[in-house]
């Protein structure tokens, strides 16, 4: 395997930036690049797999796994609905989740290494120094084994209990960043639990007012 190849930073021309939370710009490169890099690095040789979806009230979740060179990473990925706006009805939920997959399939490469000067916080990226913060969900090398992630049902009830809360998805995801630096997806089963009883000590606290 070419390590240097599958590590080597994107070129700057296919780098782009989008709204992030609290403000920040965050670098991102498009799906396809990622593909042509696994081509490269594994010539062809590797394949990639939705596990499992879900289909939130905003939001599709999807679990994908990556397979290369005998290793298997795998990793949540999300998209919001696309909804009509006079109707509010989604537009395609196949299209939402092929955005979902394709955001999985870009974090499970950065677990082997591609794309991670995007959220090393360097000068492609607004993310904060990993000294002032762990790096966020992708480059995230503090989780233990994929045995020890949040379970489906966990994630499912943060959303749920985040939608009764009142709070978007943006919202929700800022609470997770603000108390574990990652997103809902990447938590861990005790943070994922330890935010659902936040959560829910709120609703409780919003029953008795």
């Amino acid at each position: 395997m070419q390590r240097e190849l599958l590590e080597a930073a994107f070129p700057d021309h296919l780098i782009r930036t989008r709204p992030g939370t609290h403000g920040k710009a965050l670098a991102y490169v498009e799906g396809p690049e990622y593909i042509r890099r696994l081509n490269a690095v594994f010539e062809a040789d590797w394949s990639f797999e939705i596990v499992e979806h879900s289909i939130l009230d905003s939001e599709v979740v999807v679990l994908g796994k990556l397979r290369a060179n005998g290793v298997e990473k795998s990793a949540f990925g999300g998209s919001s609905i696309t909804r009509n706006r006079d109707t509010g009805e989604s537009v395609s939920l196949a299209d939402d989740l092929k955005a979902a997959a394709t955001d999985a399939l870009k974090k499970a490469c950065s677990l082997c290494g591609i794309g991670l000067h995007l959220y090393g916080g360097d000068d492609h990226s607004a993310a904060p120094k990993a000294a002032q913060r762990p790096t966020p969900v992708n480059g995230d090398t503090r989780k233990a084994a994929n045995g020890d992630r949040l379970t489906q049902r966990q994630l499912s009830a943060i959303w749920s209990m985040g939608r009764n809360l009142g709070l978007g998805a943006e919202a929700i995801r800022s609470r997770s960043l603000e108390a574990f630096a990652t997103n809902p997806e990447q938590l861990t089963k005790a943070e994922a639990s330890s935010l659902i009883s936040e959560f829910s000590q709120e609703l409780d606290n919003r029953r008795v007012h």
